[in-house]
């Protein structure tokens, strides 16, 4: 275990950061909804998950859902969206936002949600904010919930190392959790899982700074050795 993974394993990190996002949803909501350039993109990737899931009508759970833009895409692309997330404040977002919605507060390391729930999980700008000491215990949630070939849909930051960041790029002034992968590892815990790659694109430029990679991943009953 890494210095990072040690620390981060003695304080609720994810917590910490629902906490900021309760101060901060506002205001990031509009920085971060405000690029139609990355929401056409975002609305790409939707329709390709969709399209990977290849079922009428797909049950989606947008896991980190912040102020609902998400959950707004699936439903006009033909999916039904149900939205989590930990912040109580970018729940209120949500509802005032994409007021159709169907959004519970809800944390991506305990799924309140039966085996086999959803075809699909779409997850944006929310797995990197658990540490990687933790993140195995998310995708086996994913896993769980998901139908046999459902699909899942999750971004992240590349790079390397994890940790509290005070003044993060894309919102300074308040403590985020932050852990940056290469593509190989977070596709290895995947494949650790029970899932496998069905597709990848990097974002056509950085967001804030930051590389980020696509993915979609497809459950299996197949386990890397």
């Amino acid at each position: 275990m890494t210095r990072a993974e040690s620390e981060a394993a003695k304080v609720d990190v994810v917590s910490i950061t629902a906490r900021t996002y309760d101060k901060i949803a506002a205001d990031y909501c509009r920085k971060t909804r405000g690029d139609a350039e990355v929401l056409g993109w975002e609305e790409d990737y939707v329709r390709r998950l969709i399209e990977c899931i290849g079922r009428p009508n797909p049950v989606i759970l947008d896991v980190g859902c912040a102020d609902g833009r998400h959950c707004l895409l699936i439903d006009r692309n033909g999916g039904r969206a149900i939205g989590i997330d930990l912040s109580d404040a970018m729940l209120v977002e949500a509802r005032d936002h994409y007021p159709a919605g169907d959004y519970r507060k809800m944390d991506m390391r305990a799924l309140a949600f039966g085996a086999g729930a959803f075809d699909g999980i779409w997850s944006s700008g929310s797995i990197y904010h658990v540490a990687k000491a933790g993140v195995g215990t998310v995708i086996r949630e994913f896993h769980r919930i998901l139908k046999a070939g459902g699909v899942a849909a999750v971004n992240f930051k590349l790079g390397t190392g994890e940790g509290m960041e005070e003044n993060p790029r894309s919102y300074g002034g308040a403590p985020r959790y932050f852990a940056y992968y290469a593509k190989s590892e977070l596709v290895g815990l995947f494949n650790d899982a029970g899932f496998e790659e069905v597709g990848s694109c990097v974002y056509p430029r950085e967001i804030f700074g930051d590389g980020i990679q696509q993915l979609w991943l497809r459950r299996t009953d197949k386990r890397r050795a």
